[in-house]
């Protein structure tokens, strides 16, 4: 971590990117205590199915959804200091593939807001 960043609680260059893509790997590789760990106790999630506000329901939420998904999938990955947007594509067994764009905020070394935008029609139906 550089000065500014000590100083101002914010995660350097390139720290949160390679938190956000422990928070993808963790998560493709369905390692929910090592997900949850990378999850600020003030951590909130919006999305299209759920809007949640503890870490611990996002950990839960994930591994409840872990039985039918199959891989994730990053296409590309944006980064500006504190901030990574990760375009992935999600893969179930229960709906055709979904592109999904996935925001990561993080401070203080550890994920504290996550905002995904796709179409969930497909799933929900499948």
């Amino acid at each position: 971590m550089n000065e500014e960043s000590e100083e101002t609680g914010k995660s350097g260059p390139g720290d949160a990117e390679e938190i956000a893509a422990a928070y993808i790997a963790a998560w493709r590789g369905k390692e929910f205590d090592a997900l949850r760990s990378l999850l600020a106790e003030d951590f909130s999630y919006t999305g299209p199915l759920a809007t949640l506000d503890d870490p611990d329901q996002c950990r839960e939420s994930l591994e409840r959804m872990a039985p039918v998904t199959t891989d994730l999938v990053v296409e590309r990955v944006f980064a500006s200091e504190s901030d990574v947007v990760t375009w992935f594509t999600l893969h179930t067994t229960i709906a055709r593939p979904t592109p999904v764009a996935n925001w990561i905020h993080v401070e203080d070394g550890k994920i504290n807001r996550i905002r995904a935008v796709y179409d969930p029609r497909a799933l929900i139906s499948g």
